[in-house]
């Protein structure tokens, strides 16, 4: 997915067409629920797009909050506003709230994406992607 969202975001989401919304939450692991909460404090900071990048990019690293909070400095974070945000639990909530949405909404594997009812899951080409996303703006009209 990270190589098609600049796409998405030149076409779609910079050109207000679409409202892209994230979710990070946890499928089971305790490494990747802290890893979704790391993001949702990055985007506490108004980085939560860069460092799910630098979080997907660096996959299979073992995540801890160390090595979470790491990777906030590297990606221009506040890096002890992070690790703060860590061990206060701030968004433990919210990722089990997400997860929990998820689950209701069908969801067994990451990445899965709705555009209205639609679901994608999986890695589609960027072309599937945009035939789903025309025709539901082309319903909207």
């Amino acid at each position: 997915m990270l190589e098609k969202f600049p796409l998405l975001e030149a076409e779609y989401i910079e050109t207000g067409k679409i409202k892209f919304v994230v979710h990070s939450f946890n499928l089971g692991s305790p490494e990747i629920a802290l890893a979704a909460e790391a993001a949702w404090c990055a985007a506490d900071q108004n980085k939560f797009f860069e460092y799910q990048h630098a979080l997907y990019e660096n996959q299979g690293t073992g995540w801890n909050a160390t090595n979470l909070a790491d990777l906030a400095g590297r990606t221009g974070l506040d890096q002890s506003a992070l690790s703060q945000c860590l061990s206060n639990g701030t968004h433990r909530a919210d990722v089990e709230n997400a997860r929990q949405a998820a689950f209701n909404r069908g969801v067994t594997s990451t990445p899965t994406f709705f555009v209205n009812a639609q679901r994608i899951q999986g890695n589609v080409s960027y072309e599937e992607f945009k035939q789903v996303i025309d025709q539901e703006l082309t319903k909207a009209q």
